[in-house]
């Protein structure tokens, strides 16, 4: 497994660079030793995650040890941290110092979080193969996790090593959230690879993260269309383009003119760009653009990864329908309480994506919507993705909500009228089912992806 001692002249090498401060794979497996030293095997622990050193020696130590780590977000409230830990029995949780959780005290720390301990043990063990617990809504505190084996890490993690090419000359950087599947993937990739990993709590809007790109040269950037878009309005210098050697956009579609854009941008300085596809359940990879066929795909999201199938459920299973993949990588299931930790492979390695799509004659898949993203208005199916499609060229940062009867656009510039008829002039509803208003603010979840859930409930 990529997160066990290799030899010692590969594992010497520097592996996290944190500030002025640089970490060899062997400094990082001691330390990470140190964490979880008192930690029964088998145990659950729930980490509070930050893009920092404490965080990802702890989240190495579980894997190294045999301990199952549920990583959380940061920002979580008390209550909601409490309500997951408490829901799967955690053993302890890694977190602030000014926790107050229900049913757990505190116990010391470790590495710069504070542990707190369960008052009662669990009387239930968990699967033997069960490698990690990850939300299915990071920011909300639900339950739900999807549940991860090592060997489903392990598979998903060597073949995106594989076809990015990387190698321990690679550096990347921490983009994105630890307990995002993106994020985690990309310093599983790091270790895999055994290269460097800089970490940053910074964001693309911020001059301290390209600061920090350009001081240590990074080689492989991770974003989600949000950060993409971002991207658009900047300029990079010459020494970070120079430096670079592969961008990566995953996380959600992102439209297919700023996809043309950045392919052309990046392949123009030699830098290759992937279009990736995946899912949490899948550990957490799908599918992939291969950047020598990136401008004449764009708008797909690609083939499926080398130890995977892609199919659709229609008749011939390449036309539009629900796409499923198959492969080692599909998860074991889900999980809602302790007595779910104990069972095996609930998928067999298939996994309904909820995506619909269809796939080309070259086995190329284009996702032209969500099952749960269709809305009925006055009998007519309405696809809120493609209503998205429509005004993101013209409105910038906007979204589509819906429900019976009704499709409601949330625009932060532009005017409404006109994004309004623009919409009008594409559908077939009528005009008394669709509302276009400004608003100051499109929420986004920590992930970097629209916050549906949230707009659902305070503007639907």
């Amino acid at each position: 497994m990529f997160w066990c001692s290799r030899t010692p002249g590969i594992d010497h090498r520097t592996f996290i660079i944190d500030g002025d401060q640089s970490y060899s794979f062997n400094e990082i497996f001691k330390l990470s030793e140190e964490v979880v030293s008192d930690i029964p095997k088998r145990s659950v622990i729930v980490i509070e995650s930050h893009r920092d050193l404490d965080t990802v020696c702890t989240y190495i130590g579980a894997l190294r040890n045999g301990v199952v780590p549920l990583l959380v977000d940061a920002n979580l409230k008390d209550e909601a941290v409490a309500r997951i830990a408490n829901s799967y029995q955690a053993e302890f949780v890694f977190g602030s110092g000014n926790r107050d959780l229900a049913g757990y005290e505190s116990s010391g720390s470790a590495r710069g979080k504070s542990v707190y301990s369960r008052n009662d043990k669990p009387g239930i063990n968990v699967y033997e193969e069960l490698c990690l617990l990850l939300p299915t809504s990071g920011s909300t505190g639900e339950a739900k996790c999807v549940r991860t084996s090592y060997d489903n890490l392990s598979q998903a993690t060597q073949s995106i090593i594989r076809y990015l090419e990387m190698d321990e000359s690679r550096v990347s950087i921490s983009s994105l959230p630890l307990h995002y599947t993106y994020g985690l993937s990309v310093l599983n990739c790091a270790l895999e690879s055994r290269s460097r990993f800089v970490l940053s709590d910074k964001s693309w809007l911020e001059r301290e993260f390209w600061s920090t790109v350009e001081k240590h040269a990074v080689t492989d950037l991770s974003g989600v269309p949000f950060m993409f878009q971002t991207l658009r309005r900047m300029r990079l210098s010459e020494n970070i383009l120079k430096n670079l050697k592969c961008v990566n956009q995953a996380g959600g579609r992102l439209e297919p003119v700023l996809t043309e854009y950045f392919v052309n941008y990046f392949l123009a300085q030699d830098i290759s760009y992937f279009t990736m596809y995946g899912a949490t359940e899948a550990s957490p990879r799908i599918s992939y653009v291969p950047y020598h066929n990136s401008k004449e795909k764009v708008g797909t999201v690609g083939i499926p990864i080398d130890i995977g199938r892609l199919s659709t459920d229609a008749a011939d299973g390449v036309s539009e329908g629900e796409l499923i993949y198959e492969g080692p990588n599909v998860c074991l299931g889900y999980g809602y309480n302790r007595e779910d930790l104990t069972l095996g492979d609930e998928n067999n390695q298939l996994l309904r994506t909820g995506d619909i799509g269809f796939i080309d004659e070259d086995g190329y898949a284009t996702i032209v919507g969500r099952k749960k993203r269709f809305v009925k208005v006055f009998g007519n199916s309405v696809n809120l993705d493609t209503i998205e499609s429509m005004v993101r060229p013209v409105a910038g940062n906007s979204v589509a909500l819906g429900a019976d009867d009704k499709v409601l656009v949330l625009i932060t510039e532009g005017d409404t009228q006109q994004i309004k008829n623009i919409i009008l002039e594409n559908v077939t509803f009528p005009s008394r089912g669709l509302k276009v208003n400004k608003v100051s603010e499109i929420y986004m979840n920590a992930s970097g992806k629209p916050d549906y859930p949230r707009m659902n409930a305070e503007f639907l």
